[in-house]
């Protein structure tokens, strides 16, 4: 069995498909997340309003990260098109990395 290959993640790869805004909700279907690596644990994440009014990033990790937990959301956050794979979040220099697996692409 071959390892996947992964490239550091840009914000439009993180993008939700079916995604919606609290003015423009979706059918009720699952959102669409995509398959990623966060600091080295496998998760699904996605960047939508999810509903609400504003974007945010949904990461739902496939085991406990130290910082973010199993499940993380926050619309305080910034994948910088000059250092993809970091995603800068919060007030206080909190990062992580972000990779999405290349055979997806």
């Amino acid at each position: 069995m071959s390892e996947r290959k992964t490239r550091p993640a840009k914000e439009e790869d993180l993008i939700v498909p079916n995604g919606s805004h609290a003015m423009r909700p979706n059918d009720g279907t699952p959102y669409i997340l995509r398959a990623v690596l966060v600091d080295g644990i496998p998760a699904q994440a996605g960047i939508d309003s999810f509903g609400t009014y504003s974007e945010r990033i949904r990461i739902l990790l496939d085991q406990s990260h130290d910082e973010l937990g199993l499940k993380f959301q926050t619309k305080r956050f910034m994948i910088r098109n000059e250092e993809p794979g970091i995603c800068r979040w919060g007030g206080q220099g909190q990062s992580f990395t972000i990779e999405v697996f290349v055979d997806d692409d």
